[in-house]
């Protein structure tokens, strides 16, 4: 707070107008006070941290009692102070380090304070910005969020090679109420030759070369490159070569020694391994391979097989497939090299009942068809050529190969129906499913076929008999052991097993959307601020579908929302934001909601039929005081009349909070409703002004007071600095009211006249404070005998006293002598108004009429002379005003002396006849049982009835219900005077 600022102020109505009335008792300098009005101000900005926190006032004002002001300073959050290095505030702080600065090591160090520290205050360092130049894009440095510690984190290597030379470090020390500081770092990195030489490597890391390469003639030239700036790299062999010769400087690679791959110890593949070193003694190593390719020489064969006719050779007709029928014989006479054996010409058909292995030379029977004696040909026939595999080109040998089948008495099954296409099948389908049926005929008369799986998988199963392949076992396409196609062997075999066929079924396991989404949550419950901004990600949903294809494991989120909440939030393929409109807490249909949403997203997958699963994602809003109280205006004006009574109704401000719970909010007096007491208050909940002490219209006709209204519980935790307020300022004016009487000026007048006198001779000076002039009436109500005098008024000014005939002696009525006259004329106001509250005073007018006569007066006539005395009269009315228990006491005590009284009378005529009705007995008995008086003679009782003689007089009164019997003790009796005394001293 600003110093002069008006703290309070001192006001005693005893010395009050009066000049250096009011002075502190106890010296201070941090505050002073008014000697003439009694404000109180500050003298200087408070620190709570260094100042004292609470400071007591004497204030005295010259009478005898003193006063007491009590000031407490208030702590105001104070934000962080970066200024402890100047070049750190002003952003010129500069630290330089070397591109491989350890991580975790401290570089620089914030310096932030805090005068709140005392009070329990911590500071948060963070880093707002972090720049690179001249590459853009690194985050290379942290800072210890509680110590301050600028350190590289290892995020981004810290390379300036790689264009990152200089940084800069937006630094902001926060403290816990979010004030801050913030500062700027600039942190440039020195280049050091830490880079390795990298090397530019071959295809496949190989080089090739032939045999026949002659020594001396250039391989191959490795280059290698290095980031570091004004560096030169050598190259060496990591072991010591002697086929191979490298240049040190250009990396050149020459042959030293022939290639020639028909001496043995020669060898087709070099590994090499270089070294490249820079002038930084940083070193890389590379590694690839010399391959040496052969050089063909011609292929030399069996000269049985490459001679005239060729070979002879006899077959089974049985032969099983693959069962070797003949093996050519030829080599390579270079080493390692093989030879290629190719059919040239065949005899019709007979590449389908043999096969040639074209890397062994060996001819062997193929799967099919079988070798029938009785359908097929006799004699097959085969020319093949053996070459190198390397050159294609040249044929080196070529031979005849006869093949005579011989007859064997055998027929094996044959298989009639296969399907060709693969067999699709669904997932889930039943056990015992049929997939296909095959069939198969045996040649061989009486002679049946029967079916096995030959590798028999679990999943499916053929019966022996009926050739039906059925499901075995349940099948799930998402299940990672099941596998998603088969080939299925099975044989087709006689009675005997003596001869048998395979087969081959290729079954395809097709997939079923019979999986639902499986998200990772069920039901996400959200707690947001209302003020939150759009476009913020509530929640990424995380869904898969378990199905193995598509589309259906593809999925697709769906919103669903009611109308309230249609617009408030938007869902974009799994992710769940607020928008297009923003929460709103303060809504009374949200009220009725709870203040929270229920939102369902339905995900589903895109096979057939569709299959979905339902989130729901709750979000509770908490409240934010967002908005100022309004009104509809702020300035507010109310009339009251100046005798009303205290508690009177002067008006009401009615201000809004749109803040929810609506219109919570509390009004306040904040200024212009001085004096001690106020003249008025205000309801804090209702916003009603009403009249705390009397008025006044003709000391004040006019307040102008500043209500301040304030939001309250718009926060969902209460939080006093957050609070809103709006201030208006009101009006009051005074109606003036009657309650003033005329003032006449002076209260009495006295003149002296001649009785020839015919013109006003004096003027009356009567005013009154509430009423103008021409609202007073006036009348001479005594002294006016025969009417001699009479009011003049001109206008609407004060009337004169004018006479209404002269005073010669002659003249009927007149004077002859001098004559005093004392004249009561009452002013009025309210002139034409209510009578009931018109207000009058009386003034004396005192006039001495003389004679108006050309003879003097008889020496003998003595002229009286009036003495006019002014008293003043004083009535002091004293009153008692006593405490409130001080009535209750005099009630109680009256009460008691009124009991006595009666308990008196009571003892003096209670035996009289005439006063039973006012004074009864106090023992009273049912008519069963009639009351007896005391003593033995024949007295009448209460009740008219005579007493028997065989009465006893020493009856105890029954005490049993029923008996309503009531008995003064005789004790009591007895005592009863001193009872009656001590009643009285009560």
């Amino acid at each position: 707070m600003l110093p002069g600022t008006q703290l309070s102020r001192a006001y005693d109505k005893d010395v009050a107008g009066r000049a250096d009335v009011y002075h502190f008792l106890n010296k201070t300098k941090d505050f002073v006070i008014d000697a003439s009005s009694g404000v109180i101000t500050s003298t200087k900005v408070f620190n709570y941290e260094t100042d004292p926190i609470r400071f007591l006032l004497i204030v005295d004002s010259g009478g005898l009692r003193r006063r007491v002001l009590t000031v407490n300073i208030i702590d105001v959050p104070e934000s962080p102070d970066c200024t402890a290095d100047p070049q750190f505030s002003s952003g010129t702080a500069t630290v330089e380090l070397d591109e491989d600065y350890p991580l975790f090591q401290s570089i620089y160090r914030v310096t932030a304070t805090d005068e709140d520290f005392a009070n329990g205050d911590r500071l948060k360092y963070t880093i707002e910005t972090q720049l690179s130049g001249p590459k853009r894009g690194a985050n290379c440095f942290g800072v210890d969020p509680v110590s301050g510690v600028v350190s590289v984190n290892g995020e981004d290597s810290l390379d300036f090679d790689a264009g990152f030379h200089v940084f800069q470090l937006a630094l902001r020390a926060t403290d816990t109420k979010g004030l801050f500081c913030q500062g700027t770092l600039i942190i440039r990195v020195r280049n050091i030759n830490d880079e390795k030489p990298q090397f530019e490597p071959f295809p496949l890391n190989l080089i090739n070369v032939t045999e026949k390469m002659p020594v001396g003639e250039i391989i191959a030239r490795v280059k290698a490159t290095d980031r570091d700036e004004d560096s030169s790299i050598t190259y060496s062999f990591k072991t010591q070569q002697e086929v191979f010769r490298l240049d040190p400087v250009t990396g050149i690679i020459t042959l030293l020694k022939p290639l020639n791959l028909d001496k043995p110890n020669n060898s087709k593949v070099y590994p090499l391994e270089v070294e490249a070193r820079d002038n930084g003694n940083h070193s890389s190593t590379y590694v690839f391979t010399v391959s040496v390719e052969n050089v063909d020489e011609p292929i030399s064969c069996d000269s049985s097989f490459s001679t005239g006719a060729g070979v002879s050779v006899s077959v089974p007709e049985n032969t099983p497939a693959s069962a070797p029928i003949y093996m050519i014989l030829s080599r390579d006479p270079d080493l390692e090299q093989e030879v290629e054996f190719l059919i040239l010409n065949s005899s019709v058909n007979a590449t389908a009942y043999f096969n040639l292995d074209s890397h062994n030379g060996v001819i062997s029977k193929t799967m099919e068809p079988l070798l029938d004696y009785e359908t097929n040909p006799k004699h097959f026939q085969l020319v093949i050529a053996v070459r190198s595999r390397e050159d294609l080109s040249v044929e080196s040998c070529t031979g005849t190969i006869t093949i005579n089948i011989q007859n064997v008495n055998d027929e094996s099954p044959i298989l009639t129906y296969i399907p060709d296409a693969p067999i699709n099948i669904y997932e889930n389908l039943p056990v015992g499913t049929e997939l296909v049926k095959l069939t198969a005929t045996d040649r061989d008369i009486g002679d049946s076929v029967h079916y096995e799986f030959i590798d028999t998988p679990k999943e499916f199963s053929i019966n022996e008999d009926s050739e039906v392949v059925t499901v075995a076992y349940p099948l799930d396409y998402e299940d990672v052991s099941t596998p998603k196609s088969w080939v299925l062997y099975f044989r087709a075999y006689d009675n005997e097993r003596m001869h048998s066929t395979t087969g081959t079924l290729t079954v395809i396991l097709q997939d079923v959307n019979d999986n639902r989404p499986q998200c990772s949550q069920d039901i996400y419950i959200i707690e947001l601020p209302e003020n939150i901004p759009v476009e913020t990600l509530l929640v990424s949903l995380a869904c898969t579908d378990k199905d193995g294809t598509v589309p259906n494991n593809n999925i697709t989120y769906h919103l669903i929302t009611d109308t309230f909440s249609n617009e408030t939030f938007t869902l974009t393929n799994n992710e769940l934001k607020i928008g297009p409109s923003h929460l709103d807490f303060d809504n009374a249909v949200f009220a009725g909601m709870h203040f929270k949403y229920t939102l369902f997203v339905r995900v589903s997958d895109e096979g057939n039929p569709v299959l979905s699963t339902m989130i729901t994602v709750i979000v509770r809003v908490s409240r934010i005081n967002e908005l100022n109280p309004t009104g509809t205006t702020l300035a507010f004006t109310f009339s009251i009349l100046e005798n009303s009574p205290v508690d009177t109704l002067v008006g009401e401000i009615t201000f809004t909070d749109a803040d929810w719970p609506f219109n919570d909010v509390k009004y306040a007096i904040v200024g212009g409703n001085l004096g001690t007491p106020p003249k008025f208050y205000i309801e804090p909940d209702t916003g009603m002004i009403k009249l705390l002490d009397s008025l006044d219209r003709e000391m004040q006709s006019q307040y102008k007071i500043a209500v301040r209204v304030t939001d309250l519980d718009n926060d969902a935790l209460p939080d006093p600095i957050r609070q809103r307020s709006a201030t208006a300022q009101v009006t009051v004016h005074v109606l003036n009211v009657n309650d003033e009487p005329p003032v006449c000026t002076p209260p009495h007048l006295e003149t002296r006249i001649y009785s020839a006198m015919k013109t006003p001779f004096i003027q009356l000076n009567c005013s009154d404070r509430d009423s103008p002039q021409e609202h007073l009436s006036y009348s001479i109500v005594g002294g006016n005998t025969n009417n001699r005098f009479t009011l003049w008024r001109r206008d609407f000014g004060p009337p004169s006293l004018a006479a209404t005939q002269n005073f010669q002696g002659d003249v009927f009525q007149g004077i002859l002598a001098p004559e005093t006259f004392q004249l009561l004329i009452e002013v009025t106001d309210e002139l034409g108004g209510d009578t009931v509250s018109q207000l009058s005073t009386t003034t004396a007018v005192i006039i001495h009429v003389f004679p108006w006569s050309t003879t003097q007066p008889t020496p003998s006539t003595m002229t009286a002379t009036t003495t006019i005395t002014t008293s003043v009269l004083t009535k002091i009315s004293y009153y008692w005003s006593p405490d409130n228990w001080i009535p209750a006491v005099l009630t109680l005590t009256g009460a008691l002396f009124l009991t006595c009284l009666y308990a008196v009378a009571w003892c003096l005529f209670k035996d009289v006849p005439a006063c039973w009705r006012l004074f009864p007995h106090c023992h009273k008995h049912q008519q069963k049982h009639p009351s007896i008086t005391a003593g033995e003679s024949g007295q009448v009782t209460r009740h008219g009835n005579l007493s028997s003689g065989d009465s006893n007089p020493n009856m105890k009164p029954s005490l049993l219900p029923g008996n309503h019997q009531l008995v003064v003790p005789d004790l009591f009796k007895k005592h009863l005077p001193f009872y009656i005394i001590v009643c009285f001293l009560g």
